[in-house]
């Protein structure tokens, strides 16, 4: 008698999903080094999005999946999307910046119990706020929050913390708690990408991290806030233990909590930050593409200035993707090197001294990467 043969499938942690490279805002912040400005932005059509990802929900069990873009709600077939995360009996956090959800919207969405919609908010003023994502947005995304707030569904807040927000982070954690977010991302920026050009305008110094910490962690620690610094944050820079009431984490790539991210084009990458391609999802199955050595051995680099410290296995340098834009190779995360590289402080200094906002440092516009067969 045959003996049938068990079969499981690989677990993993989650799956980030590009709809669209196109967004309404233009964040100067924005990772998405494929971003794409014209509504009828090139991304995958709908039934091949569909296929995609449903063969990816049937192959890998994973815990959840991200919508994210681009602005994820920029894109009408989006409801599919969540019909397919749907039927795998998963739910769906999604990233958006708010502003084209309205009241229809987020009661078409309530049904679908996202575990939550993450909402930006850069300050607790237009001005500040839409310095960091363009004029016209900020009451937008404010009747974003509310709309999703009274269709019921879960709001969570993220400030990405920039040289120019850093001393307002507890005013902005205010605003948040009027709306009623209790939970916030505080993303420091990380020069990834599209943002690599934005470098000597928005990269925090320790000093700017350390007083937007010192604000925030009262919010948690007396108000009972959930606040998670959701960017990796060496601890040669900063002592997390000073503030025991906010999550810290370190770069996921290689562990159990990697977050795959799947492009716009089909291509599988280690995180929506990266943009090497591990893989085309369209014509190889998830399974094989989570498998691949790539991700794996991504832990095995750390730069040299790390080699001495004994929590470099945990820390592995920072953010490896905002390494490679800014210098383009695995180097030290330019949070860290800006006070013990002196050649990218100089830079650094002469960009802010000789130039005015948005100021790119020279470097070289890379095409979107080529899908490895």
């Amino acid at each position: 008698m045959a003996t049938a043969i068990a079969t499981t499938r690989p677990k993993r942690y989650a799956l980030a999903v590009e709809l669209t490279g196109y967004c309404n805002q233009k964040c100067g912040y924005c990772y998405n080094d494929w971003r794409d400005d014209k509504a009828e932005s090139s991304a995958l059509p709908g039934p091949e999005l569909v296929r995609i990802l449903d063969g990816a929900l049937r192959d890998v069990e994973f815990d959840h999946v991200t919508l994210t873009g681009g602005e994820p709600f920029a894109r009408p077939d989006v409801w599919d999307v969540l019909d397919v995360v749907k039927g795998h009996g998963l739910r769906a956090i999604i990233i958006s910046n708010g502003g084209l959800i309205k009241a229809a919207t987020a009661e078409r969405l309530a049904p679908y119990r996202p575990h939550f919609v993450q909402v930006t908010l850069n300050g607790p003023s237009a001005a500040l706020h839409e310095e960091h994502v363009g004029k016209g947005h900020y009451e937008a995304t404010l009747s974003g929050i509310r709309a999703l707030s009274a269709a019921g569904v879960n709001v969570a807040g993220c400030i990405v913390v920039t040289r120019k927000n850093a001393a307002h982070v507890g005013e902005t954690l205010e605003l948040f708690a009027s709306l009623g977010v209790r939970s916030v991302a505080l993303s420091r920026y990380s020069p990834a990408g599209y943002a690599a050009q934005q470098i000597a305008e928005l990269l925090p110094s320790r000093s700017d991290l350390l007083t937007a910490l010192s604000q925030a962690h009262p919010f948690a620690a007396d108000q009972g806030m959930s606040l998670q610094v959701t960017m990796p944050v060496p601890p040669c820079v900063v002592d997390t233990s000073d503030f025991p009431a906010i999550a810290f984490s370190s770069c996921p790539i290689g562990t159990e909590m990697q977050e795959f991210a799947l492009g716009t084009r089909g291509e599988l990458r280690n995180c929506t930050l990266h943009t090497e391609s591990l893989g085309d999802a369209a014509t190889t199955s998830m399974a094989e593409l989570v498998e691949v050595p790539v991700h794996a051995g991504y832990r095995d680099t750390t730069p040299a200035f790390c080699a001495p410290c004994p929590m470099k296995a945990q820390c592995i340098g920072g953010c490896g993707a905002a390494a490679v834009s800014v210098h383009g190779a695995r180097e030290l995360d330019p949070f860290v090197g800006q006070h013990v590289d002196d050649a990218l402080e100089a830079r650094l200094v002469a960009a802010r001294e000789n130039q005015g906002s948005f100021v790119p440092l020279g470097r070289l516009k890379r095409p979107r990467p080529e899908v490895r067969p």
